[in-house]
Protein backbone atom coordinates (compact mmCIF):
# COMPACT_ATOMS: atom_id res chain seq x y z
CA UNK A 1 0.00 0.00 0.00
CA UNK A 2 1.59 2.88 -0.40
CA UNK A 3 1.56 6.39 1.53
CA UNK A 4 -1.69 8.12 0.24
CA UNK A 5 -3.73 5.33 0.47
CA UNK A 6 -2.29 4.39 3.59
CA UNK A 7 -3.48 7.92 4.86
CA UNK A 8 -6.85 7.60 3.31
CA UNK A 9 -7.34 4.35 5.02
CA UNK A 10 -6.14 5.77 7.97
CA UNK A 11 -8.84 8.39 7.90
CA UNK A 12 -11.76 6.18 6.92
CA UNK A 13 -10.57 4.22 9.78
CA UNK A 14 -10.59 7.02 12.35
CA UNK A 15 -14.09 8.83 11.18
CA UNK A 16 -15.84 5.43 11.35
CA UNK A 17 -15.04 5.26 14.85
CA UNK A 18 -15.55 8.53 15.80
CA UNK A 19 -19.43 7.93 14.46
CA UNK A 20 -19.27 5.00 16.04
CA UNK A 21 -18.18 6.58 19.54
CA UNK A 22 -20.40 9.59 18.88
CA UNK A 23 -23.48 7.76 18.19
CA UNK A 24 -23.04 5.33 21.56
CA UNK A 25 -22.65 8.52 23.69
CA UNK A 26 -25.94 9.75 22.56
CA UNK A 27 -27.92 6.98 22.77
CA UNK A 28 -25.94 4.10 24.76
CA UNK A 29 -27.63 4.83 27.41
CA UNK A 30 -31.10 4.48 25.77
CA UNK A 31 -30.58 0.78 24.80
CA UNK A 32 -28.70 -0.53 28.10
CA UNK A 33 -32.64 -0.22 29.36
CA UNK A 34 -35.53 -1.93 27.31
CA UNK A 35 -37.99 0.93 26.40
CA UNK A 36 -41.28 -0.59 27.88
CA UNK A 37 -44.35 -0.81 25.59
CA UNK A 38 -46.29 1.81 28.01
CA UNK A 39 -43.54 4.14 27.55
CA UNK A 40 -43.29 3.63 23.58
CA UNK A 41 -47.02 4.21 23.53
CA UNK A 42 -47.03 7.75 25.36
CA UNK A 43 -44.48 8.77 22.98
CA UNK A 44 -46.44 8.12 19.78
CA UNK A 45 -49.19 9.69 21.22
CA UNK A 46 -47.73 13.22 21.04
CA UNK A 47 -49.13 13.63 17.67
CA UNK A 48 -52.43 15.88 19.14
CA UNK A 49 -53.67 17.40 22.47
CA UNK A 50 -56.71 14.73 22.06
CA UNK A 51 -54.57 11.90 21.95
CA UNK A 52 -51.92 12.46 24.32
CA UNK A 53 -54.48 13.19 27.34
CA UNK A 54 -56.05 10.15 26.59
CA UNK A 55 -52.78 7.70 26.67
CA UNK A 56 -51.48 9.36 29.78
CA UNK A 57 -54.82 9.37 31.89
CA UNK A 58 -54.32 5.72 31.07
CA UNK A 59 -50.93 5.68 33.22
CA UNK A 60 -51.07 8.55 35.55
CA UNK A 61 -52.84 10.40 37.87
CA UNK A 62 -54.50 14.05 37.43
CA UNK A 63 -51.33 15.85 38.65
CA UNK A 64 -49.24 14.10 36.64
CA UNK A 65 -51.40 14.21 33.57
CA UNK A 66 -51.81 18.10 33.88
CA UNK A 67 -47.82 18.82 34.35
CA UNK A 68 -47.35 16.74 30.61
CA UNK A 69 -49.78 18.41 29.64
CA UNK A 70 -47.76 21.12 29.87
CA UNK A 71 -45.97 19.80 26.31
CA UNK A 72 -48.81 18.61 24.64
CA UNK A 73 -47.39 17.96 20.92
CA UNK A 74 -43.76 16.97 20.57
CA UNK A 75 -42.73 16.41 17.01
CA UNK A 76 -40.91 12.86 17.02
CA UNK A 77 -39.67 12.46 20.41
CA UNK A 78 -36.35 10.50 21.24
CA UNK A 79 -35.25 8.67 24.20
CA UNK A 80 -31.58 9.91 25.42
CA UNK A 81 -30.81 8.07 28.41
CA UNK A 82 -32.58 5.54 30.50
CA UNK A 83 -32.00 4.39 34.12
CA UNK A 84 -32.88 2.11 36.70
CA UNK A 85 -34.05 3.75 40.08
CA UNK A 86 -34.74 0.60 42.60
CA UNK A 87 -37.83 -0.53 40.77
CA UNK A 88 -38.21 2.71 38.68
CA UNK A 89 -37.32 3.29 35.25
CA UNK A 90 -37.00 6.61 33.75
CA UNK A 91 -36.26 7.67 30.96
CA UNK A 92 -34.84 10.93 29.94
CA UNK A 93 -36.88 12.43 26.66
CA UNK A 94 -36.13 15.46 23.98
CA UNK A 95 -38.44 16.42 20.96
CA UNK A 96 -39.14 19.10 19.30
CA UNK A 97 -42.38 21.33 20.28
CA UNK A 98 -44.81 21.97 18.07
CA UNK A 99 -47.91 23.17 19.97
CA UNK A 100 -47.41 23.84 23.84
CA UNK A 101 -48.89 25.60 26.81
CA UNK A 102 -48.07 29.53 26.74
CA UNK A 103 -45.63 29.24 29.22
CA UNK A 104 -43.07 26.91 26.85
CA UNK A 105 -42.09 27.99 23.72
CA UNK A 106 -42.17 26.26 20.39
CA UNK A 107 -40.29 24.98 17.80
CA UNK A 108 -37.20 24.58 20.53
CA UNK A 109 -35.67 20.86 21.92
CA UNK A 110 -37.64 20.10 25.00
CA UNK A 111 -36.01 18.22 27.92
CA UNK A 112 -38.29 16.11 30.14
CA UNK A 113 -37.73 12.95 32.74
CA UNK A 114 -40.59 10.49 33.11
CA UNK A 115 -40.17 7.16 35.76
CA UNK A 116 -42.09 3.90 35.84
CA UNK A 117 -43.00 1.82 38.27
CA UNK A 118 -45.50 -1.23 38.12
CA UNK A 119 -46.70 0.28 34.29
CA UNK A 120 -47.71 3.73 36.33
CA UNK A 121 -45.93 6.61 35.40
CA UNK A 122 -44.85 7.83 39.09
CA UNK A 123 -42.92 10.65 38.13
CA UNK A 124 -42.91 13.44 35.34
CA UNK A 125 -40.99 16.36 35.00
CA UNK A 126 -40.28 19.08 32.11
CA UNK A 127 -36.81 20.17 32.24
CA UNK A 128 -36.90 22.92 30.01
CA UNK A 129 -35.58 23.89 26.64
CA UNK A 130 -32.32 22.31 25.79
CA UNK A 131 -29.22 24.10 26.94
CA UNK A 132 -25.44 23.73 25.25
CA UNK A 133 -21.96 24.00 26.65
CA UNK A 134 -21.35 27.52 28.21
CA UNK A 135 -20.32 30.49 25.39
CA UNK A 136 -16.94 30.96 27.21
CA UNK A 137 -16.14 27.70 25.76
CA UNK A 138 -16.58 28.73 22.49
CA UNK A 139 -14.59 30.45 20.41
CA UNK A 140 -15.45 33.79 19.10
CA UNK A 141 -15.70 32.84 14.92
CA UNK A 142 -17.14 29.17 15.92
CA UNK A 143 -20.29 31.59 17.75
CA UNK A 144 -20.50 34.27 15.21
CA UNK A 145 -20.66 30.92 12.14
CA UNK A 146 -24.08 29.60 14.78
CA UNK A 147 -25.27 33.55 15.24
CA UNK A 148 -25.83 33.77 11.36
CA UNK A 149 -28.07 30.38 10.54
CA UNK A 150 -31.00 33.32 11.04
CA UNK A 151 -30.70 33.62 7.23
CA UNK A 152 -29.15 31.91 3.69
CA UNK A 153 -27.22 35.36 3.01
CA UNK A 154 -25.69 35.99 6.04
CA UNK A 155 -24.98 32.24 6.77
CA UNK A 156 -23.67 32.40 3.40
CA UNK A 157 -21.43 35.75 3.59
CA UNK A 158 -19.82 34.42 7.34
CA UNK A 159 -19.05 30.97 6.42
CA UNK A 160 -16.95 32.28 3.54
CA UNK A 161 -14.41 34.22 5.94
CA UNK A 162 -14.04 31.38 7.39
CA UNK A 163 -13.89 27.73 5.25
CA UNK A 164 -12.85 27.02 1.65
CA UNK A 165 -15.54 26.65 -1.45
CA UNK A 166 -15.74 22.60 -0.10
CA UNK A 167 -16.94 23.45 3.29
CA UNK A 168 -19.13 25.91 2.35
CA UNK A 169 -21.00 23.90 -0.10
CA UNK A 170 -21.31 21.15 2.54
CA UNK A 171 -22.47 23.75 5.21
CA UNK A 172 -25.01 25.52 2.98
CA UNK A 173 -26.94 22.30 2.97
CA UNK A 174 -27.76 22.73 6.64
CA UNK A 175 -29.08 26.48 5.65
CA UNK A 176 -31.41 27.85 8.73
CA UNK A 177 -30.95 26.16 12.04
CA UNK A 178 -33.11 27.76 15.07
CA UNK A 179 -30.83 28.41 17.78
CA UNK A 180 -27.99 26.18 17.53
CA UNK A 181 -25.91 25.20 20.74
CA UNK A 182 -22.98 23.35 21.18
CA UNK A 183 -23.38 20.03 23.01
CA UNK A 184 -19.28 18.66 23.06
CA UNK A 185 -15.82 19.98 22.82
CA UNK A 186 -12.86 18.10 21.81
CA UNK A 187 -9.65 19.37 21.46
CA UNK A 188 -6.77 17.42 20.08
CA UNK A 189 -3.59 19.58 19.78
CA UNK A 190 -4.32 22.55 18.68
CA UNK A 191 -7.35 22.04 16.87
CA UNK A 192 -11.15 22.19 18.59
CA UNK A 193 -14.06 20.25 17.36
CA UNK A 194 -17.10 21.56 18.44
CA UNK A 195 -20.73 19.14 18.05
CA UNK A 196 -23.79 20.92 17.41
CA UNK A 197 -27.39 20.29 17.33
CA UNK A 198 -30.30 22.62 16.25
CA UNK A 199 -33.58 22.45 14.55
CA UNK A 200 -33.82 23.21 10.88
CA UNK A 201 -36.46 25.79 9.67
CA UNK A 202 -34.95 25.36 6.24
CA UNK A 203 -32.67 23.11 4.31
CA UNK A 204 -31.51 21.99 1.05
CA UNK A 205 -33.93 19.52 -0.53
CA UNK A 206 -31.67 16.75 0.95
CA UNK A 207 -32.42 17.23 4.41
CA UNK A 208 -35.68 17.28 6.25
CA UNK A 209 -36.67 20.60 8.33
CA UNK A 210 -38.16 20.83 11.27
CA UNK A 211 -36.14 18.30 13.21
CA UNK A 212 -32.85 18.27 15.16
CA UNK A 213 -29.92 18.08 13.44
CA UNK A 214 -26.37 16.94 14.67
CA UNK A 215 -23.22 18.24 12.61
CA UNK A 216 -19.53 18.55 13.55
CA UNK A 217 -17.09 21.37 13.21
CA UNK A 218 -13.21 21.40 13.12
CA UNK A 219 -11.12 24.66 13.82
CA UNK A 220 -7.66 25.41 13.21
CA UNK A 221 -6.33 28.83 13.84
CA UNK A 222 -9.78 30.50 13.05
CA UNK A 223 -10.49 28.49 10.02
CA UNK A 224 -12.76 25.61 9.20
CA UNK A 225 -11.03 22.74 8.42
CA UNK A 226 -13.68 20.10 8.67
CA UNK A 227 -17.39 19.49 8.82
CA UNK A 228 -19.36 16.44 8.94
CA UNK A 229 -22.96 16.28 8.94
CA UNK A 230 -24.69 13.41 11.41
CA UNK A 231 -28.25 13.86 10.15
CA UNK A 232 -31.45 13.98 12.56
CA UNK A 233 -31.19 13.05 15.90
Amino acid sequence: MDRISWRRTKMKRTAICFLIYFLFGICGHAFAIEVIPEMRECMQSHGSQKEYRVVIQKYADPAIVNKAMGLLIIKEPYITRADREGKKICYTVEGVTVETATEIPSDIVQTYRVCWENRRIVFFSPEGAKKGIPEADIIPEMKECMQAHTSQKKYMSVISRYADSDIIRKAMGLLIIRNPYVIKTDRVNNKIYYTVEGVTISTSSEMPADIVQVYRVGWQNGRIISLEIFGPK
